[in-house]
């Protein structure tokens, strides 16, 4: 709707540093809680927010290899074509890492981060409704919103109203940002929250892809996108975490 604030300042890129500058804030605070040492945080906040950014471009150009023409056109990153995750997977991969040369363990510091990125994906996405992408496919329910003739959901879709699902997954980000933060009390078994946001956002991304809209080829033979394919498998590391820890822990 609003792609520059006062004409100036990007919103979608706006509301991606606020979502960085409130998750790192947030993770300090956990990370102190857990006996992690403030440094040690702001250095895995540092490397989660190098790796998700490379991560969201790296996986849309691997899904978009056709799109590029001339080659170099895929470091284009202002012209758009991010996937979130792309970012996820990559950020994991290096907490997983750097966890290891770090001696640090993985899943208290998964715990420590999860609510943060959920949080963040609740504030970006909101920048993606203000920017008009990430837009859901037409709808004659009272949600449907008419984007403007300059932004792509328009475009796209031929300015008939279209589901907000920036706003949904936004919604469902916050929601699951609480939940998790409000279940942790009742169980503070290490890797309960990270498998949580796994099953969570895993559930809330394949809800969310049921209502956008995705250009045509992008549905697998089994009817699913590949969005919605990665959600069924978070959802199931996600279970298979708990259960496993549920087990050691003998309950």
């Amino acid at each position: 709707m609003h792609p520059r604030i006062f004409g100036v300042i990007k919103s979608y890129g706006l509301m991606l540093s606020l979502s960085f500058v409130l998750g790192i804030w947030l993770c300090t605070v956990r990370g102190r809680k857990r006996g992690i040492d403030r440094e040690t945080v702001l250095d895995f906040s540092f490397m989660v927010m190098i790796s998700s950014l490379i991560g969201v471009r790296l996986f849309y150009v691997l899904t978009h290899l056709d799109s590029f023409t001339p080659w170099y056109s895929m470091f284009y990153v202002w012209q758009g074509g991010l996937t979130l995750y792309g970012g996820i997977v990559l950020a994991t991969l290096t907490v997983l890492y750097f966890c290891r040369r770090r001696g640090v363990p993985f899943l208290v510091m998964a715990d420590i981060m999860a609510p943060a990125v959920v949080l963040g994906i609740g504030i970006t996405r909101i920048g993606c409704f203000l920017n008009g992408c990430c837009f859901g496919k037409p709808t004659d329910s009272v949600l449907g919103v008419v984007f403007p003739e300059t932004c792509a959901a328009c475009l796209t879709t031929g300015g008939v109203p279209i589901h907000p699902t920036q706003l949904y997954s936004s919604a469902l980000g916050f929601l699951v940002f609480i939940t998790l933060l409000v279940w942790e009390r009742f169980d503070r078994t290490v890797g309960a929250t990270f498998a949580r946001f796994l099953m969570f956002y895993g559930a809330s991304r394949f809800l969310v892809d049921i209502f956008r809209y995705y250009e045509p080829g992008a549905v697998t033979s089994l009817g699913l996108t590949l969005s919605q394919l990665i959600s069924l498998g978070l959802v199931a590391c996600g279970l298979g975490l708990l259960i496993g820890l549920r087990r050691r822990r003998g309950t």
